[in-house]
Order: C-alpha cells, then structure tokens, then sequence
C-alpha cells in the first residue's frame, strides 16, 4: 500500500473516541427502565446458584459475584452486558485494523454499534454479550498470532477461548472455525505451539462436558426452537444489521443493500489482493451459521438468531470491507442509507415498538410492565380469590417481584396445544389444569392473566381458547390491558 493509500485509510482518533462515546451513550439510555422479563429472572436466579444449573457457568459466577459487590437492580443486573457489548465494539475495530485497514474497522465497529441487534443484548441480563466479547478479543489474538507467531498471543488466545467455552456453549462452534482458518492457512508449518492453544480450552473444558451432554439430550427430547427454513437465513442478516424493530420496507432495503455490499467486498478482496484475510472472516461467519442451520434441519433446532451474536463481528467485517475500499461517492451514500436504516430501528427500539411477526424475533418478546401488574392484583385480590395466567413468561416474573403478596396461582392450558415454550404437551396436575376445568376451582373471583400478547394484539391459540371457554361459561366482570398484558376478573354465573 502506498503512503495516499495509507494516509486515506486512517482514521482520525477523534472520530474513533466519539463513536465509542455515542455506542456507549446507547446501551446507557434506558439500561434499568424496563422490569425483568422471564430469561432475565433467570439469569437472577443463577446468579445467586451459578453452578446450579446446566449452562456454561463462568458468566453466572461472574454474575454472582457482581451482585454481591453492587447490589442488585435491573440496572446493576444489567451493566455487565453494557460493557462487554462496548469492549466488543472496541475490540472489533482493532479487528478490523489487523485485517484490513482503520477504516475498515471503524465501519465494522460503526454497524455493530448502532445495530439495534447489539443494543437489544447489550440492555439484557444474559451471556450473550460477554461471550460476544471474548469471541472479538479471541480473534484479535489469534490474528496476532498468526501475523507475529509470539508465544504471549497462542497462548493468550487459548485462555480467552477456555473462558468463552465456559461461558455459552456456542462458542465452541467458533472455535471449531478459528481451528478450521489456521489448518487451512498454516497447512504443513502448523508447530506444536499452536496445537496446545487449541487443545488447553478443550482439554478444559472436558470437566464440564457432563452438564453440556445433560443439557443436549434434553434438548434432543423437544425444545421450543422451530425449525429454520431457507428463508430463516435472510432474517438472519436483516437482524443482525436492523435488530427485531423493523418493519417490512426497511427489510427490503436492508437486503438490497446487503447484496450490493456483499458484491462490493468481494470485487475489493480482488482488487486490493485481501484474499486470505477477506476468506477468513467469511469462514468465521459463513460456516458456523451453516453448521448450524444445516444440523436444526436434520436434527433438532438449535437455529436460534440471539446465539449468533457471536458471528456479527466477521459480518460487519465483511460489509465493511466493500465499505472501507470503496469510492468516496460510493461510501458516502451507502453510510447514509445504512444510518438511516439503522437509526429508524434504534428509535423503534427505545420505543419498544415491534411488528414484524414471530418468525422475524423467534423467541423474543417485548419487555412488560410486570411491576405495575403485581401491584395492582395485589390492590384488587380478595383472600378468596383465585388467580390464573395462561402462559407462564409472565408467571415467572410476576412473583419474582411480588412473591410476597400474591396468592398461589393455577395454570390454564388448551390440552389441544403443546406448551408453547417447549412444544411439548403440558402435564396436568394440582395448580395446572386445562381450561375447562376452572369452574371446579375454589374462589370467589377468578383473575386471569392473559400474557402471551403478539404484535398484532391477538392472544395465541391457546390463550384465545381458554379466553372463549370462560367468557362463555363465566361472567367477565372487569378487563384492564398493560401494555400488552391482559388483566380480566370472572365470577361465577
């Protein structure tokens, strides 16, 4: 590269700090404003029992840790996944620079930092975004290490990979593809060195393969993960560049510009002779979710978009490559449709405003006023009333809050529909019962929770059946909606 060619691709640190500034700015607004939704409680519950469960531990115990210096609050609760989403942000960028060019990794670090994708973890008290890190920082080393061939990088890199091996199970799918990169790039010259770097995080890992297993088959025997189709791999991408808050015209764009971006990057990998670096993020992108997508269709679905999180990176890296060597006139109207599109979504996100249907946000749901919900059953309920909910995302959370003054609760259910979290047939017992049985329940007032709202504020079918049966066969006395979560009142007719 030229000295023109160098001086153009730099990029003036003020610009890199205030990008920084502005992504952490995001993630910061609103960071405790919404209550604790059900995967949320969970983390809480595994935060104070880290190795009580059978997911990979080492964010629980950090998690655990936190907690117990900082207090606890969605806020505090929340925080960690502000800074490894940001520290991703950082890392990337250097990424980028160790690949390719500054420019190319101030735009990788750009898409990631406005994504809506991003922000929508980087506001959740999960793995995600901690594993997100330690996969950016991972590549960073192993990057290193393959330019400089110094022992401190091989073996910093196996230490990251062990760390992120014990922090979601995922990441062992990116490791696969780093080993994969360095047999095809370092063939016959591959020394005994880097072997080690691979085998100390497996190796590790082996202690807690028994929880990995236990939680496989588990899975294997029904989990609630649809199948993904050729399609699911297209809302992939939009999610990961638009996040959950779009809407169908902003999609379309979005692929659009993709395609153009994508074709871009391949002509300037050709062009600026960028071929294996260029071929590594697209392994590190392409063969993990094909891994994936390729396993769900014949096995059981695991093709969940919030667990590839960690693959972004190695995609924001290949759009920017047709970014950060393309023409001025090029980059500048792509940046300001991409900023565009971007920040449409972002607005949509602080404003918890989501339209597209189930197949565009699997497994993901708009956070509900849970508090003002528990306040007012526990304001309303009598001693001998009864209180039900039909679906059990907002049962988990309702009582982590208000477990003190609510009554115990029933669980209404449609037999003809399997459970919706697991796709499995519910089993009836005392507190779960189907919903022609709640005129046998002892109470003077039923209340019912009707909680498993979507985006076109109708109930799903086993929600809307058991509303139809008590509505029909009861007296509906009083009905009260927050923000989604129905709230209605039955008496005996």
């Amino acid at each position: 590269m030229g000295k023109d060619q160098l001086k153009a691709s730099q990029v003036r640190p003020f610009f890199v700090c205030l990008l920084f500034a502005i992504c952490f700015l995001l993630r910061l607004y609103q960071l405790g404003y919404h209550d604790l939704w059900f995967d949320e409680v969970a983390s809480a519950g595994y935060a104070q029992h880290p190795w009580g469960n059978w997911n990979a531990p080492f964010y629980w115990i950090f998690l655990h840790g936190w907690v117990k210096f900082f207090g606890f609050s969605e806020f505090v609760l929340r925080f960690p996944s502000l800074i490894f989403s940001l520290s991703s942000v950082v890392f990337l960028f250097f990424l980028g620079k160790e690949l390719f060019n500054a420019r190319v990794g101030f735009c990788a670090a750009l898409f990631m930092g406005l994504s809506p994708f991003h922000l929508w973890y980087a506001q959740e008290a999960r793995d995600y975004t901690m594993v997100l890190c330690l996969g950016v920082c991972a590549s960073l080393l192993l990057a290193k290490a393959l330019k400089q061939d110094r022992s401190i990088f091989w073996i910093s890199f196996a230490l990251v990979s062990m760390i992120g091996l014990y922090t979601n199970y995922f990441y062992a799918v990116l490791l696969m593809a780093q080993g994969g990169v360095v047999l095809a790039f370092k063939r016959h010259q591959i020394k005994f060195l880097e072997v080690l770097s691979f085998l100390i995080p497996v190796l590790a890992f082996s202690y807690y393969l028994p929880h990995f297993f236990e939680k496989f088959i588990y899975i294997a025997h029904g989990f609630w993960v649809p199948r993904p189709s050729p399609a699911s791999l297209l809302i992939t991408l939009e999610n990961f560049l638009l996040g959950y808050n779009g809407w169908p015209a902003l999609y379309l764009v979005a692929d659009i510009v993709i395609g153009i971006l994508f074709v871009a990057a391949c002509w300037n990998a050709y062009r600026q002779k960028l071929y294996q670096n260029f071929l590594v993020c697209l392994v590190l992108f392409l063969i993990p979710i094909g891994c994936i997508f390729i396993f769900s269709i014949n096995f059981f679905s695991i093709y969940l978009d919030r667990a590839f999180l960690i693959f972004t990176p190695f995609f924001y890296l290949v759009l920017s490559v047709g970014l950060g060597y393309a023409s001025r006139w090029f980059r500048f109207l792509a940046v300001a449709v991409l900023a565009g599109l971007m920040l449409t979504s972002v607005a949509a996100f602080f404003k918890n405003h989501m339209v597209m249907p189930f197949e565009h946000h699997v497994g993901v749901w708009l956070k509900k006023p849970i508090k003002p919900v528990g306040v007012f059953l526990k304001a309303h309920l009598a001693s001998d009333d009864a209180l039900a909910f039909t679906n059990n995302s907002i049962l988990r959370s309702l009582y982590f809050y208000h477990h003190q003054g609510l009554p115990l609760y029933y669980y209404l259910f449609d037999p003809r529909f399997p459970e919706t979290d697991w796709q499995r047939p519910i089993q009836e017992s005392p507190r779960c019962i189907p919903y022609y049985k709640a005129s046998g329940l002892k109470f003077n007032k039923l209340w019912v929770v009707f909680s498993d709202w979507p985006r076109d504020k109708t109930l799903g079918p086993s929600s809307q059946s058991t509303k139809d049966w008590l509505d029909k066969n009861m007296v509906q006395e009083f009905s009260r909606e927050f923000d989604g979560l129905m709230v209605v009142r039955y008496a005996r007719p």
